[in-house]
């Protein structure tokens, strides 16, 4: 197995060529992952130079495409596989070109993204948007720890990067994603604060009370996101 790769408009492409053994099953999987951690738009994986994949390789391809969700983690997108070979249950492209058509293919689930002002109204605008969703969809369990989130994700958007600032809002009824789009590409950084003191603790709040949060490129700007469990889906 021979791996190439490539980046193109905020995609990595992989282009894999020759027999993939199943000894080289973890070669590939790290490979994946090592683009992921990049924090792309997505990773497209172009196997139309593959002559063969073994079981195991199928078996792994399957399993990294249900580790990748469209959003806010860079997905995953096949393209050309050999003839005769299929993976259960993950759609495979034509090409690389059809799989970059699909690059920003959201979730079936609920979502909505609108702009905020670029000011000290951005924040409570954004917690009238969180309110209008936790009544929508009942999740008011999640509701003050959402509203406070989303908050402090926006007022350190407002304060310490550029515009246009926007939010986004997605609830599949087990857990509600959130991102705050801005202008910057710098990731925001934790500031010390004094005991005393009214502001500094924003992404501890965050890290404190989502499940999962993290940065990613969103040229010219990022998207900062956090992801809440619904307390009745929890662990």
């Amino acid at each position: 197995m021979l791996l190439h790769p490539a980046s193109s408009d905020g995609v990595d492409v992989l282009s894999v060529t020759g027999p993939v053994l199943a000894d080289e099953v973890d070669s590939l999987v790290r490979a994946v992952e090592q683009a992921w951690s990049r924090f792309p738009r997505a990773v497209v994986l172009d196997l139309r130079g593959v002559t063969s994949l073994a079981s195991e390789v199928v078996a792994a391809l399957t399993g990294l495409s249900e580790r990748s969700r469209p959003w806010p983690h860079p997905s995953l997108l096949l393209c050309c596989l050999p003839v005769g070979t299929a993976v259960p249950g993950v759609t495979v492209h034509d090409d690389r070109d059809q799989a970059l058509q699909h690059v920003d293919d959201r979730s079936p689930a609920p979502r909505e993204r609108l702009p905020l002002p670029h000011g000290p109204q951005g924040p409570g605008r954004a917690r009238e948007i969180v309110a209008a969703w936790v009544e929508r969809f009942g999740l008011q369990e999640l509701g003050d720890d959402l509203e406070l989130v989303v908050s402090e994700m926006v007022t350190n958007a407002v304060r310490h990067a550029a515009a246009p600032v926007s939010l986004e809002v997605e609830a599949d009824g087990r857990q509600v994603l959130v991102a705050v789009n801005d202008g910057s590409p710098d990731a925001p950084t934790a500031r010390g604060a004094d005991a005393d003191a009214e502001g500094g603790r924003g992404l501890l709040l965050v890290d404190l009370l989502s499940a999962e949060h993290g940065v990613r490129p969103d040229p010219p700007g990022k998207t900062v996101w956090a992801a809440l469990v619904d307390p009745g889906h929890r662990a």
